[in-house]
């Protein structure tokens, strides 16, 4: 039967999420595939667990674990931003676990030396996943739990629905939004392409924000063709800590780019600090920037100056200057990998495993051309790190995104998020479903209820079903 997980009935504070009741390291292996010495070697993972709706009953059986697969970045930041899991657990008596992903966050298998170059070999989706398995198993083994429901977004996504396939006798069921697995293993070509879908949320804010964003790319270009003359002025413009040099083209308009389309992917409607201190519905607020520049200064390159000032300087707008190499990292994953530490992590994933969105083309959007192939990747990885992408090894570790076999997989996608079109979008099986969200950003659906949530965003949360007889 389908268990409908809804937010009707529920008690407690909708939308809040606790501090954990438990933070514990657990000892883990350090490579899941080796025999002989290194197979003895361990780390420690950090574990977040929230137990105050877990219970046992009269005849000795317990809640479900819901787990929370980890994503490319500290845990706090998956943990503090998934209130829904925290929303429905009273339903099910639910014990909540959140597992810090391998080489992120505190999880770091050689310390202060985890980036170097030779310690890396040891950071792969494979290996994430096999770590997840041994934590649920201990969970399952020591609190007698038989039920297990897994969680994630973006690419904590893609690992929870890998989890349901790689191990179906640990996770009965997994929720999956906005993962873009189909795009990842390069089984489907999107009907639109990531820059496109962020032009697009941007038009729909205001139709006249495309045109300003292309005609500010067009004039920075022609700054730039009129050398050091111009350099002031782009130092003036895009009030940089530092006086603009010739070779930081690229990486400002990369700078720039980042910051409209992180703007699109957390186009929350309300205020949110997920991936920085940003207003509700960021790409409208963003577009009167625009516009409002436009009519301070008819001026589109201190337009798109300024809106991508609100990403980097957030609400409070503290920052005196940018400083662009601090505030954006080019890496081998065309849509940014963060900064600090995790961002050598995703970078060396994405130089391996996983290749994922399609380079920006100024015809179905807003953006620069922007050249970004199989060859140019392989050259900076061979460079940085001494490897090469193998382009086909998820579609070949992970069923090729193919789902016909699968079962008890959620797949959730906002349309608002540049990521859906690389999303599984139709309904697979009887028990591998898709939802789409009309209103909803980059896994917006995980997040915990509020009042502004659209409604679309309320009836997609109403609408996931796990498939199981038992889990109560």
């Amino acid at each position: 039967m389908f268990l409908f997980l809804c937010l009707v009935g529920v008690s407690g504070v909708l939308g809040t999420v606790p501090e954990p009741t438990r933070t514990w390291q657990f000892d883990q292996l350090l490579d899941h595939f080796t025999y002989g010495e290194i197979s003895a070697l361990t780390f420690s993972q950090r574990i977040f667990e929230y137990n105050k709706l877990w219970n046992c009953s009269a005849d000795g059986s317990v809640g479900p674990l819901f787990v929370y697969t980890g994503n490319e970045g500290p845990l706090e930041s998956f943990y503090y931003n998934t209130g829904f899991m925290f929303d429905i657990a009273p339903q099910f008596n639910a014990l909540i676990v959140f597992i810090e992903h391998r080489y992120y966050g505190q999880s770091l298998p050689f310390g202060e030396d985890s980036f170097e170059p030779q310690n890396l070999r040891f950071l792969s989706s494979i290996q994430a996943t096999s770590d997840f398995a041994q934590v649920i198993n201990y969970y399952k083994t020591h609190y007698n739990i038989t039920q297990v429901v897994s969680f994630g977004g973006s690419y904590g996504g893609m690992l929870t629905a890998w989890m349901r396939l790689r191990y179906p006798q640990l996770v009965d069921v997994a929720l999956a939004a906005s993962a873009p697995l189909p795009m990842m293993a390069k089984t489907a070509k999107p009907k639109q392409k990531f820059f496109q879908i962020v032009t697009t949320d941007f038009g729909m804010a205001n139709e006249k924000c495309p045109t300003i964003v292309r005609d500010g790319f067009t004039k920075l270009y022609s700054m730039y063709s009129k050398g050091s003359s111009a350099y002031a002025d782009i130092t003036s413009s895009f009030k940089l800590c530092s006086s603009f040099k010739k070779n930081q083209f690229d990486h400002l308009i990369g700078w720039v780019r980042n910051a409209m389309l992180m703007m699109a992917m957390v186009d929350y409607p309300y205020p949110a600090e997920f991936f920085g201190n940003l207003p509700g519905w960021p790409v409208e607020a963003a577009c009167n920037i625009l516009i409002d520049e436009m009519k301070m200064t008819n001026d589109p390159v201190k337009a798109i100056a300024a809106a991508a000032g609100l990403f980097y300087n957030g609400t409070d707008g503290q920052k005196k200057c940018f400083d662009i190499y601090d505030e954006f990292i080019e890496c081998a994953d065309i849509t940014g990998c963060g900064t600090g530490p995790a961002a050598i992590a995703w970078d060396w994933q994405c130089c391996t495993e996983f290749q994922l969105a399609y380079p920006s083309n100024n015809v179905t959007d807003m953006f620069p051309p922007f050249e970004w192939n199989q060859d140019i990747v392989s050259k900076y990885c061979m460079k940085k790190y001494g490897v090469s992408p193998d382009p086909i090894r998820a579609s070949r570790e992970y069923w090729s995104a193919d789902f016909k076999a699968a079962s008890n997989i959620i797949f959730s996608n906002g349309l608002l998020d540049p990521w859906h079109a690389g999303g599984v979008l139709d309904d697979v099986n009887e028990s591998v479903k898709s939802i789409l969200i009309k209103d909803g950003a980059h896994h917006l659906d995980l997040r915990g209820h509020n009042k502004k949530d659209p409604e679309s965003v309320i009836e997609a949360r109403k609408k996931k079903k796990v498939p199981t007889a038992t889990l109560r």
